[in-house]
């Protein structure tokens, strides 16, 4: 199952990676924009059954089956920025944070090769992604899970 979203302008285009999704009988997840900072998944299989929501954004409607984050294979995300270590700048609003938090999801990046930055303000909510895709490839980012490093440290200090 893949994730995406709906390009904005000065986003990366996934376009032609949801079309080929929905072509190839994959099953796509659609950001739906509840009230800042939520956001849901939601089932979509045509990209003409979207409507305008909010930001001007095509998205699915309420309606449509809610896709729980953790049971997507691969998210794609847009982002304003990303750094070497795979923290991303978005739009401001926490969106994807809010989404991600607490989760172990696989994300991927989708950037335009000036979104490329040498570092990005880091907030203790803010996730890290796994990878990050632009015209010239896919750059893996050698970042661990934080949530198991915390879990792995507190159940030491249990023992002793």
């Amino acid at each position: 199952m893949i994730g995406g979203y709906m390009p904005m302008q000065r986003e990366a285009d996934v376009l032609p990676v949801l079309r080929d999704a929905l072509a190839s009988g994959r099953t796509l997840a659609l950001p739906l924009c509840g009230e800042a900072p939520h956001m849901t998944l939601r089932r979509v299989s045509s990209l003409e059954e979207l409507r305008t929501g909010a930001y001007g954004i095509p998205e699915p409607s309420e309606d449509m089956q809610i896709i729980p984050v953790e049971e997507v294979d691969l998210l794609l995300t847009p982002l304003e920025g990303i750094d070497p270590k795979g923290m991303r700048l978005g739009k401001g609003g926490g969106y994807y944070d809010c989404l991600l938090a607490g989760k172990n999801v696989r994300t991927m990046g989708c950037a335009l090769s000036w979104q490329k930055v040498d570092c990005v303000p880091a907030q203790p909510w803010d996730q890290p992604l796994a990878a990050c895709a632009d015209r010239n490839g896919i750059q893996v980012y050698p970042s661990y899970d934080v949530r198991e490093e915390a879990d792995y440290a507190g159940q030491e200090e249990k023992e002793q």
